[in-house]
């Protein structure tokens, strides 16, 4: 079954409350975008963070292995973000999962990958594989996000009042509280779009598959600059580089300042969530944030700023006086 909605969090709000176990909790990543835990609070439904670590930046899978076998049963689902859209090879975790609780949800979220309509690659053991195309995703439509549901996972389209400035409030506050690390109440407000999507599957996928080959030609142009111009050990691995193109320096908010001060941008997704939507500290998801910055590869960056960029990455590096260490962050 495919799940179409107007965003991704809008398919997930209609599996959570579809499904059983509402008082379980689902166990998330710690740097998870700040909507995944909007989404749960939304649905009234708990959730645990898991620390990242490993060649994929991806959930612990021995924290998640180790919190699954110690309360069977108790765990409704696990969300497995695919850290920048980097996609390893998570069936393993899926597999032994499962066999620790068998009716677990799995959902693998691929919402910074490359999207899928066809669902080609669908990882053994998920039963949901979700993708976005809506604002700064890998391929940015404006709306949109589906999901492949395996057969026999309830799903129900729910509805709910709707309002733009709860959004943009909500947006706004939770932004606030995660640059502070402080918690952070709400969720519930109207600020999630429940109505289906204005064009039919049939004409949004068509327009996806028409989109991708354009999309994919800009990013490899683009990161061949930046392969090209950059210093090896400051660029995440080739796998990682899809959705944008992420580098780990020392001081990164003064490579963002010095990138806008040039009329430029750059982003730093993901930080840690704990403190803000979980009590702890999480150091492998905080390890990757104090040293990552994302570089635009996509529509709203050229080839000429791509240069551009690489070369203020340069001079920030030439003027700390040291690259990035070798190696994976966590």
């Amino acid at each position: 079954m495919i799940a179409f909605e107007a965003r991704a969090c809008s398919v997930l709000y209609n599996l959570l409350l579809a499904g059983d176990g509402a008082g379980r909790p689902f166990l998330l990543p710690a740097n998870v975008c700040p909507v995944v835990p909007l989404t749960f609070r939304k649905a009234g439904r708990p959730f645990e963070l898991v620390d990242v670590s490993g060649p994929d930046l991806a959930m612990d899978e021995a924290r998640c292995l180790e919190r699954i076998g110690r309360d069977r049963g108790g765990i409704a689902g696990l969300l497995f973000v695919r850290t920048y859209g980097a996609v390893g090879d998570a069936a393993p975790l899926f597999r032994a999962a499962k066999e620790l609780a068998p009716d677990l949800l799995v959902i693998d979220d691929r919402c910074l990958c490359r999207p899928d309509p066809d669902c080609g690659g669908r990882t053994p053991g998920a039963d949901v594989t979700l993708w976005s195309t809506g604002y700064a995703k890998h391929v940015d439509v404006g709306f949109g996000g589906f999901a492949h549901l395996s057969p026999g996972v309830p799903y129900r389209q729910q509805a709910g009042a709707y309002s733009a400035p709860a959004l943009e409030e909500i947006e706004r506050r939770v932004k606030k509280a995660v640059a502070r690390g402080v918690p952070f109440d709400g969720g519930g407000e109207d600020w999630l779009e429940l109505a289906p999507p204005e064009v039919s599957w049939p004409a949004y996928r068509s327009g996806l598959l028409a989109a991708l080959p354009e999309i994919d030609e800009h990013k490899r142009r683009l990161n061949a600059i930046y392969t090209e111009l950059l210093p090896v050990e400051v660029c995440l691995p080739e796998r990682f580089q899809e959705w944008r193109f992420n580098v780990l320096v020392p001081e990164p908010d003064e490579l963002v300042a010095r990138l806008f001060a040039a009329g430029l941008f750059a982003s730093r997704h993901y930080a840690s969530l704990g403190g803000v939507f979980s009590p702890g500290s999480f150091p492998g998801a905080e390890a990757l944030h104090r040293r990552v910055v994302n570089l635009f590869n996509d529509r709203s960056f050229d080839e000429e700023r791509a240069r551009l960029a690489a070369g203020l990455v340069l001079e920030h590096l030439e003027e700390k006086g040291k690259g990035s260490p070798g190696g994976l962050p966590v």
